[in-house]
């Protein structure tokens, strides 16, 4: 596997492709009032941090309750407990029920309390979330781990870190680019397709999503990597730190195939520090009665349609985004992408 490496952009680019324009017409610099609202109705989002300091030079992933906006350049997050003054921190917030997540990258303030000093914002597709079902009805059964709060070196040192892994249909990847600027992506796929390759080795498969590519890029440019993993119904995460390839080898890739679609690449993470803790602020975004009803936030093409047309009046090339600002096209297409189009 370690002879089969993607281990530059350009080759990067050959395997996965090129960033479509569209999908780099769709960040904005601030939070707007689309984006002010969907944080503002998200019981629970993830962060990654990045800072020099850390003695393992790893991003960290954590759970935030209640991130709120009541600003274009400013997302608090109570209760972060990681990052100094000036960390980078990408956050990709959810709202139970809606496919699409928010996420948001930017530097780190603390006065008044954690909060992102935002450089750029964009809702990131449902692909990830349809495909884990993330929030369908969990039984009550399926509701508890038999594991007590753990850390260690590798996945055998923390019990139930490979139960949780098993039953996991999500995750969000922190990783950080050449400059340090932090990311945080979501991956979902059916409970379990992160690869158990061996105690300190995983695999996550790429899937079709919004085709930013931001993990893979990062990943050639410097490998450290973080990750946090949740299952529904359950109030503990499993987070796992250390470094990653992006690998194009073909056996790997084959044994990660869903609906005869395999994979153009994964990320394969060599763990260096597993933890399992409680994270009772998750437990509102299992809620039934947190999930919002269709129509309580706006849909995904209106979100896009106002983002691009931000970008077409600021200067930015306007002809990619002409070709996208009709609403009711945007929708459609994105139906049936949606139906046919998340392998």
């Amino acid at each position: 596997m370690s002879g089969d490496l993607v281990r530059s952009a350009a080759e990067l680019e050959e395997v996965v492709g090129s960033r479509p324009a569209a999908t780099i017409l769709k960040v904005i610099d601030h939070l707007d009032d689309h984006c002010r609202e969907f944080l503002n109705r998200s019981p629970y989002a993830v962060a990654t941090v990045f800072d020099d300091s850390d003695p393992l030079g790893a991003p960290r992933t954590e759970g935030v309750a209640d991130p709120s906006s009541s600003s274009p350049d400013r997302l608090d997050l109570p209760g972060l407990t990681h990052g100094a003054e000036g960390a980078s921190v990408g956050v990709v917030a959810l709202v139970p029920g809606y496919g699409e997540t928010v996420r948001v990258n930017g530097r780190l303030g603390l006065e008044g309390g954690p909060h992102v000093r935002v450089e750029e914002a964009y809702l990131h597709c449902a692909k990830c979330v349809i495909r884990s079902k993330l929030w369908a009805d969990v039984p009550e059964d399926q509701k508890d781990l038999d594991a007590s709060p753990s850390k260690g070196a590798d996945l055998d040192a923390v019990p139930g870190a490979r139960e949780l892994l098993a039953r996991s249909p999500f995750v969000a990847l922190g990783t950080v680019d050449a400059s340090g600027g932090a990311d945080a992506s979501p991956k979902g796929d059916p409970a379990g397709f992160v690869e158990i390759l061996d105690a300190t080795t995983l695999a996550v498969p790429d899937r079709p999503g919004n085709r930013r590519t931001d993990t893979f890029h990062n990943l050639v440019e410097r490998p450290e990597i973080a990750m946090l993993a949740v299952v529904p119904g359950l109030e503990t995460v499993l987070e796992i730190r250390g470094t990653a390839r992006v690998s194009r080898d073909e056996e790997l890739r084959k044994r990660m195939v869903v609906q005869r679609n395999v994979p153009k690449v994964a990320v394969l993470i060599d763990v260096t520090e597993v933890e399992l803790r409680p994270d009772p602020a998750i437990a509102r975004l299992w809620a039934a009665e947190e999930r919002i009803a269709p129509g309580d936030l706006p849909r995904a093409a209106r979100i896009w349609t106002d983002h691009l047309a931000l970008n077409q009046t600021s200067g930015e090339p306007a002809p990619v985004a002409e070709m996208y600002t009709a609403e009711q096209a945007l929708a459609t297409g994105l139906e049936q992408d949606y139906t046919t189009g998340v392998y």
